[in-house]
């Protein structure tokens, strides 16, 4: 389903530039910085390994204010990276925190683009805000352990509907979610009806409940206040194409009662700016824009603000606000802001987006509800006439906002301060870099990463047998396609392995693949998986070296990687004696140590399965091998496990295993490691 999704994205790629390039008309900057849009980004080295969060948009930076300023504070996330898809968001980024943070474009979700954005940035953890799910990214990072966590996660009645159409695409990536912080009990509960395992789930509140008015702001509405004098305002705020019109014509009947009202009218989107002062024109109704500095005269009727970042300052000045996106279908958008400045809230009947706080506001009696556009005017009637019972219902908003502060503190909380658990519920700040700290070398057309607890003077020549027989020792070893070599320093013991082909491909290239990032390719992607799992914790052997070598559009590529001291594989050891149940025990709990830290091994048989001398467990030879979502595959591992057992058996009937001891293995893994 993936794949499909990924090829029709691919299919609209030229449409969607296309998009751009318009849209590129009214915003000059959607026709820059394309090559971020494909994941090639230029990345300061101080920013690569850092915490990635996602906004959208302006209304997701705006939202994930606490959060970042929080972090910014804290030397756990640094450093933090922040992203977003929109030019406006982009300034709003640089604008409020310059280079305090990190700073790019998200990329289109093609498989190609959401490889080199991850390889570029080298994100040790990833957080995606309210519900910025792209199949493709959320694959890319889990196949590379980079934990991806959903915060202030919001998922409406109607957006879960439409996962469920696509159940098949959207199943695995929310799956592969490390951790959800939901902002209510009824969003935690659709997660976990599409497929998100519950202890991943925390209801964490909303982080836009510990937005605080700086004085700076209260200061800026008292100035803007004076200049009004009396004169009635009502905002409305976050409107939408559909609400603009129905508001402007409820508001010309108004203004035939009340001809001193002004109007502050901010919509949504940026690029809806234009077409609403056309609308204005159109309304002859008398209008200033906020972006051209045009005073508030008494003559004025209706404030546009097209500036950005200002919707609070307009909240502030009004008498009363209206919350847009509530008289269309589009569920209503967070009345937070509203509520933290005490100003009475009006919205109208489509809140799904936020049912909850609207539910809690409306059982505070905190709500003043319209079913249409002359209906907000008749509540701001209500505002007017009445102004001191106006402030006791903003005042009774205003407790609730206090008593859903905290969010922040919970979010962070949850992301940072819980254990690790075998059943790879990894918090972020547990996990390490998806691509671990190495020493790289660039030897010619070699690119060779190493550990340099391995080695402090690495290069090519570790790859190649002749210089082991010269500077340490050296003896062929392994069965298979072969290129496997035993080789040793005076500090360790290693196995030197060369990559080939196997099956049909090997008749046409016997080891040659054909040339990519090297981080993508399979030597140096291995390298990345071992070391991530050693820190993990896993029974695996550590890697000390990889090579790549570029020959055109070719490349070849080797391995060298510690030997387990006095460690023999399981065919090798049932072809010796049997095994007693304790064994069978430890090797069951292995593989289970694997599985429940999301690993997915290609080629789990009974060559790849190892015990010492002390009765340890073992899992070797992670080439193609990677992280994977949900569930299922994990039988299907089993069985291939089991299947290698019994093709040993018939190659070899003298082989001390019996079905029976397939049952001792099970009941070890069926024991979850502590």
């Amino acid at each position: 389903m993936r794949r499909a999704y990924s090829l029709l994205l691919i299919c609209a790629t030229p449409a969607l530039l296309v998009y751009f390039w318009w849209r590129g008309r009214k915003d000059a900057d959607y026709r820059l910085r394309w090559r971020e849009r494909f994941g090639r980004q230029r990345v300061p080295a101080a920013f690569r390994g850092g915490v990635l969060l996602h906004c959208a948009s302006v209304g997701e930076v705006i939202a994930a204010r606490p959060l970042v300023e929080r972090m910014l504070g804290d030397p756990r996330w640094s450093p933090l990276v922040l992203s977003c898809t929109t030019p406006t968001g982009s300034r709003m980024i640089l604008d409020r925190y310059g280079d305090r943070v990190g700073h790019g474009y998200f990329p289109l979700d093609l498989p190609g683009a959401t490889r080199r954005f991850l390889d570029h940035w080298r994100p040790r953890a990833v957080l995606l805000l309210e519900r910025e799910l792209w199949p493709n990214f959320l694959h890319h990072a889990q196949a590379r352990g980079i934990p991806v966590a959903l915060v202030n996660a919001r998922l409406s009645v109607h957006s879960a509907a439409g996962y469920q159409r696509w159940r098949g695409l959207m199943e695995p990536a929310l799956a592969s979610l490390r951790l959800v912080c939901a902002e209510d009990a009824a969003t935690a509960g659709r997660f976990r009806a599409m497929g998100v395992r519950a202890d991943r789930i925390r209801i964490t509140g909303n982080i836009k409940s510990d937005i605080r008015s700086d004085p700076a702001l209260t200061e800026k509405i008292a100035d803007v206040r004076r200049t009004l004098g009396a004169r009635p305002v009502l905002t409305a705020g976050s409107t939408h194409a559909g609400e603009d019109e129905a508001l402007l014509e409820a508001f010309r009947q108004h203004l035939a009662t009340a001809p001193r009202t002004l109007l502050m009218l901010v919509p949504r989107h940026p690029e809806r700016f234009d077409a609403v002062a056309a609308l204005l024109r159109r309304s002859g109704l008398r209008f200033a824009r906020r972006s051209l500095g045009e005073p508030l005269a008494d003559g004025v009727q209706v404030l546009l603000g097209d500036s950005l970042g200002e919707l609070m300052l307009w909240y502030g000045v009004s008498d009363a606000s209206f919350v847009g996106g509530s008289l269309i279908e589009r569920g209503g958008h967070n009345p937070l802001e509203v509520m933290c400045l005490r100003r009475p809230v009006i919205a109208g009947p489509h809140t799904a987006n936020f049912g909850f706080i609207y539910a809690a506001l409306e059982n505070c009696h905190g709500l003043l509800p319209a079913v249409d556009a002359f209906g907000v005017f008749e509540q701001f009637r209500t505002v007017l006439q009445d102004r001191e019972a106006a402030q006791r219902m903003a005042g009774r908003a205003y407790a609730l906002y206090e008593r859903l502060a905290g969010a922040t503190e919970r979010t962070l909380e949850a992301l940072s301060t819980r254990a690790m658990s075998s059943d790879a519920s990894h918090y972020v700040s547990t996990l390490p870099p998806a691509t671990p700290s190495h020493g790289v070398v660039q030897d010619g057309h070699d690119t060779v990463w190493f550990d340099p607890q391995c080695f402090s003077n690495a290069g090519s020549h570790l790859f190649d047998p002749a210089w082991w027989r010269q500077h340490g020792t050296h003896r062929a070893a392994g069965t298979g396609r072969g290129g496997i070599h035993r080789v040793a320093d005076a500090r360790h013991r290693y196995l030197l392995r060369h990559y080939f082909r196997g099956g049909f491909m090997a008749t046409i290239s016997r080891d040659q693949f054909l040339a990519q990032a090297p981080a993508d390719t399979r030597a140096l992607r291995e390298f990345a998986l071992l070391a991530h799992l050693r820190k993990l914790g896993l029974p695996v052997p550590r890697a000390c070296a990889a090579r790549c070598t570029r020959h055109g559009i070719w490349y070849r590529a080797d391995i060298l990687v510690e030997l387990i001291p006095d460690a023999d594989d399981l065919a090798q050891l049932l072809a010796q004696r049997p095994i007693v149940v304790a064994q069978w025990t430890a090797l069951g709990r292995a593989v289970r140590q694997l599985h429940d830290a999301g690993v997915y091994h290609s080629d789990l048989n009974c060559h790849n399965l190892m015990l010492d001398t002390r009765g340890k467990a073992w899992i070797v030879d992670f080439d193609k091998c990677g992280f994977q979502s949900g569930t299922d595959w994990k039988q299907a591992n089993l069985a291939r496990l089991l299947r290698s057992l019994r093709k040993e058996l018939r190659l070899n009937p003298r082989l001390r295993w019996r079905e029976d001891d397939w049952q001792h293995f099970i009941g070890g893994y069926k024991r979850k490691a502590g």
